[in-house]
């Protein structure tokens, strides 16, 4: 019974890693354009997988949004614009709230590298394979 170790994992729809005979390479497509780092295994110092921090930007706008309609509804001296101006603002700031409570975390691969660090996220049905391809690499 033979064993065949891969030598690549697609990490989400535009990023591949592969296994090389002196280390690891990234192949990313950005813009129709072919990227790639190369990095040796015995620069690697380790890598890490985890979940990313949520982008709070949704959550200041939903925020900035409840006080801006809470204005137009203090401030405006037309009643029906008072009114209309601040139930819409509100809605989209439902919206707003509704979509960074119900987005999904992302998972990020992080290699430290002689000091640095290479970070690139991974779609999270490649998880498992990743993990087994990693593990083939012997990286502490």
């Amino acid at each position: 019974m033979t064993t065949t170790k891969k030598k690549e994992i697609q990490l989400n729809k535009s990023v591949t890693l592969f296994k090389s005979n002196r280390g690891i390479k990234f192949e990313k497509q950005v813009d129709g354009n072919n990227l790639i780092s190369e990095y040796n295994l015995k620069d690697i110092n380790g890598y890490e997988i985890a979940l990313a921090k949520k982008d709070n930007s949704e959550g200041w706008w939903a925020l900035a949004g409840f006080l801006l309609s809470i204005i137009v509804w203090q401030l405006s001296s037309v009643p029906i614009i008072s009114i209309v101006g601040s139930i819409i603002l509100i809605i989209i700031s439902l919206f707003l709230v509704l979509d960074y409570l119900l987005s999904k975390r992302k998972i990020i691969l992080c290699f430290s590298i002689c000091g640095k660090e290479h970070n690139e996220f991974i779609d999270l049905e490649n998880i498992e394979q990743a993990k087994d391809f990693l593990s083939s690499l012997k990286i502490t």
